[in-house]
């Protein structure tokens, strides 16, 4: 075994240090005694002896290195060693001193007895001196913090000097006005608890401007919740916790709550007065104090007030209902009121305030004459029994306007104003007038019924809040959303009726509805091109697009409004059918002519398909009419011409088949202008309905936008042919009862017929001119020339003789006609040319016919032709036979139709020599 193997079962570490010497000693005794050889032992003795060798030197090493702290430790150690020994000295003389004091204390047990009861009297007393300078200060003291606002330290305070007084002190009758001052100040602290706390519920916690949160305290050291250096109303939270704490500590919680809630609605009161104030205040100086806006304004200061008081009042009640905040007696009962109380009395006094400026008793009244039915489409309500309603009783006597009054409002509105800038509010009132001071205000705004569309907005989100706040879930609604609700059912939309109905009738119901005009010009509201349009076109949009405000403010009414602008447009459709029937068919069973071609699509279809109703359609600038001025114009007002011709040239127009009065067109002119600018903005209110609004209700309104633009149409095709009816009827008359067989020319004058005509064309002209748009101008006269020259030509036909003179005659007839027109139009009339061409044509005889027709082309009908034959035989007796008349006749029509021939061969070559270019 060599020496590592050997130290290490002797105990020796692998750092070469002994762990335990016997162990060694043992491990060499045993290797020694179970030797028998001296050699092995003298081997293991020198082993013993190189370890023990290596061992002093490897102490020798770690001593020199280690020298100087050795020496420090050793000499440390000496020093602990000489401090034990003298402390071992000196407890056993401590023993020894107490030994002998217990033993002399022992022998004067009695005597020191008696000074401890001594000393402890004089504690008492001197402890009884304290209370008693702490009793007589108390009074400054609890006064100087009801001053500062420190409530629970006054509280505290009071409560610990009366147990003093009514323990302790009892018996000090020096202290009984202290006792009585304290304790009457006691009872009634409180009371300054509860106004002190309804100040800061009611004012103060709506001008707060941060609320952290519910403030808690320990109430195992009650005096440090109350910072004496810190301003007791920076935190109104705060200090309503602290006031729900004192009102706690002096067992008043039953009374402060039953006070609470009886003051609700004074309070409440007093808030609006004072809110009322404010505004009334911002605005007296202005002229205009009947803005609608104002009462916005109003609701939001209240609305915004009203929430930071259910904040509080929420705040208050979380005070009362926790013992852990507020300390509550076991034996005393009392119910809380809940925060379903607080809204419902915030409810009901904005009820009463929107009662007065939603001048509830007056327009409940005006209900009963609804015109429009319940938001239907009949007139059932208007119709029905009307309610007896008492009579207000008129106030003999106003003070508000006298100059007493007015000088004294003035006054203290400045004196309010100052107040607020010295305050550093100029928005709100004074604070410490709150509660006390008993204020007077006028209303911001006039009452009225309309003002609901101004609030209604606000109001609907302050009525969400208070359902979210009181926890309403499926169709419950709060008191103030029912009357609402109620309000606008049954009140406000039965007035908007009733006003709508009275406007209406007293636009609509009048002598004559389709003459009663309103000027326009001057108006931006009302877009429209014609200087004056129907007053009860008028009323009647101004209704409408009402009602789409009302349905823009009032979107939860939406369909309401809309089934009454369907129930106006419908009645106003059958007014204005009447009163356009009272004109086109004044007796029951004729109706003029132009009113039964207007509803004849025949007609209609063919007037519509000429190109002067399609220029009229496109409302061209003059510019551009030039340039759509082109030959198929001028073909389709000779087609028209014919067209009129076939259906009205065969005779006399009885006078009840057109319009006799002149005045009658132009109120046919005033319906068309009007239902035109009626129909388009009936369309842009169309564009603005809401996309969910009932689909039968949005169906019928443009089914009646339909009516109107039909309605507009129709009136200006009635006028379009009236016109031209009045030509036949002047002309055709003309034709047949003047004689034209002259003899010399002393009677060349114009016939009465044309006169008439003439002055009717140009009146016409005079009386369209206010009335009609230029391009229906363009409409009413253009291709009238071409009109009553086809009725002057087929008019020959009833002309018995015709002489020279009569040709002449006609030829002025024409030539009168013709200026007229050009008055009318503002263009020289050329197509009449073609009427005096025919009737000079009659200058020559009737075989001469035939040689024109070869010169000049084919200028008329083959027809028209054929009258002028016919009437230069009746004129000249010796013209021939009537076999000869019908070969001239025949002879005619075939020049005629080779003449048409050649010239559809010359406009085909020239249409293919410019296709060829």
């Amino acid at each position: 075994m060599d020496y590592k193997e050997t130290t290490r079962s002797a105990g020796v570490g692998r750092a070469g240090f002994i762990r335990d010497p016997s162990g060694l000693l043992m491990s060499v005794i045993r290797t020694l005694a179970s030797s028998d050889d001296d050699r092995k032992r003298q081997q293991e003795k020198q082993r013993l002896e190189e370890a023990f060798a290596e061992s002093d030197e490897k102490l020798d090493v770690l001593v020199a290195s280690n020298y100087e702290e050795l020496a420090r430790t050793i000499k440390q150690f000496g020093k602990i060693g000489e401090r034990i020994s003298d402390s071992r000295t000196r407890i056993k003389h401590v023993k020894e001193s107490l030994l002998q004091c217990k033993s002399l204390l022992h022998c004067r047990q009695d005597e020191l007895q008696k000074l401890w009861v001594q000393g402890q009297e004089h504690k008492k007393a001197l402890a009884l001196l304290d209370a008693i300078e702490d009793v007589k200060a108390a009074p400054e003291n609890i006064e100087r913090f009801m001053k500062q606002k420190k409530y629970l330290h006054s509280t505290l305070l009071i409560i610990k000097m009366l147990g003093y007084l009514n323990k302790d002190l009892i018996k000090v009758e020096a202290l009984g006005d202290i006792r009585n001052e304290l304790t009457s100040r006691k009872v009634h602290m409180h009371e300054n608890f509860i106004n002190e706390l309804h100040k800061q519920i009611y004012f103060n916690s709506s001008v707060a401007t941060d609320f952290d949160g519910l403030q808690k305290c320990d109430f195992e050291n009650l005096e440090k919740f109350e910072d004496l250096d810190e301003d007791p109303e920076k935190d109104p939270f705060k200090l309503m916790t602290i006031l729900v704490l004192c009102i706690g500590l002096l067992q008043k919680i039953p009374e402060a709550l039953e006070v609470t809630k009886v003051k609700m609605d004074r309070h409440i009161n007093m808030i609006i007065t004072h809110t009322t104030v404010e505004i009334s205040d911002l605005y007296y100086k202005q002229s205009d104090q009947n803005d609608p806006r104002r009462l916005l304004q109003l609701l939001e200061k209240l609305f915004k007030k009203f929430r930071c008081i259910a904040k509080a009042h929420e705040h208050v009640l979380y005070m009362f209902s926790h013992p852990v905040n507020s300390p509550r007696d076991p034996s005393t009962e009392y119910q809380l009121y809940d925060m379903e109380e607080v809204w419902s009395k915030i409810q009901s006094v904005l009820q009463l305030l929107l009662q007065e400026y939603l001048d509830l008793e007056n327009s409940a009244a005006m209900t009963q004459n609804t015109g429009f039915g319940d938001t239907g489409n009949t007139l059932a309500s208007h119709f029905s029994r009307k309610k007896a309603t008492r009579p207000r009783v008129a106030k003999l006597f106003r003070f508000e306007g006298s100059s007493h009054a007015i000088s004294m409002n003035t006054y203290l509105r400045e004196q309010r104003a100052e107040q607020r800038i010295n305050a550093g509010n100029p928005d709100s009132a004074n604070s410490h007038d709150f509660v006390d001071h008993n204020m007077t205000a006028q209303k911001v705004c006039k009452p009225n019924s309309r003002n609901i569309t101004y609030i209604f907005g606000p109001l609907n989100v302050f009525i969400k809040e208070i359902e979210k706040a009181m926890k309403y879930t499926g169709d419950k609604k709060c008191l103030l959303d029912d009357f609402i609700n109620d309000y606008i059912q049954n009140v406000f939309i039965r007035q908007m009726q009733y006003e709508m109905k009275k406007s209406f009738d007293a636009a609509s119901k009048v002598t004559d509805p389709l003459r009663a005009l309103t000027d326009v010009s001057d108006s931006k509201d009302l877009a429209s091109a014609c200087p004056a349009l129907l007053q009860s076109t008028i009323v009647v949009d101004k209704c409408m697009w009402e009602l789409q405000t009302l349905m823009t403010n009032l979107g939860g009414y939406h369909d309401q409004f809309l089934a009454m602008a369907s129930s106006l447009l419908s009645e106003y459709k059958v007014t204005l059918t009447q009163s356009y029937r009272g004109v086109v068919q004044p007796e029951e069973d004729h109706q003029i002519i132009s009113a039964s071609w207007a509803r004849d699509n025949v007609v209609t279809g063919f007037l519509r398909s000429l190109e002067n109703w399609k220029l009229l359609q496109q409302n061209l600038s003059k510019a551009d009419l030039q340039k759509k001025y082109s030959k198929k114009l001028l073909k389709d007002f000779h087609n028209e011409a014919q067209y009129f011709v076939s259906r009205l040239g065969h005779g006399l127009i009885p006078e009840t088949r057109y319009v006799r009065d002149i005045n009658d067109l132009v109120s046919i002119a005033n319906l068309h202008e009007s239902l035109e600018w009626f129909a388009k903005r009936l369309d842009l209110l169309l564009s603005q309905i809401n996309p969910n609004a009932p689909e039968d209700t949005v169906l019928n309104l443009r089914q009646l936008h339909r009516d109107y633009s039909a309605q507009s149409e129709l009136c200006l095709i009635c006028l379009h042919v009236e016109i031209r009816i009045h030509c036949f009827v002047h002309l055709t008359e003309m034709c047949k009862m003047c004689s034209y067989d002259i003899r010399s020319s002393d009677s060349l004058e114009r016939d009465n017929q044309v006169v008439a005509l003439s002055d009717f064309i140009v009146e016409l002209q005079k009386l369209f001119q206010p009335v009609l748009q230029p391009r229906k101008m363009r409409y009413m006269f253009e291709g009238l020339g071409q009109t009553i020259s086809a009725i002057l030509i087929n008019g020959a036909k009833f002309i018995p003789r015709i002489t020279q003179h009569g040709i002449k005659k006609m030829c002025r007839n024409i030539f009168s006609i013709q200026q007229s027109i050009t008055h009318a139009t503002m263009s020289r009339e050329s197509h009449l040319d073609s009427a005096r061409l025919f009737y000079e044509m009659l200058y020559h005889y009737p075989d001469d016919l035939q040689n024109i027709v070869v010169e000049q082309g084919v200028q008329f009908e083959e027809t028209e032709y054929v009258v002028g034959i016919e009437l230069l035989h009746r004129s000249r007796p010796g013209s021939g036979t009537e076999s000869a008349k019908q070969a001239r006749i025949q002879r005619l029509r075939e020049i005629i139709s080779e003449q048409m021939h050649k010239s559809e061969l010359a406009e085909r070559k020239a249409l293919k020599e410019q296709d060829d270019e």
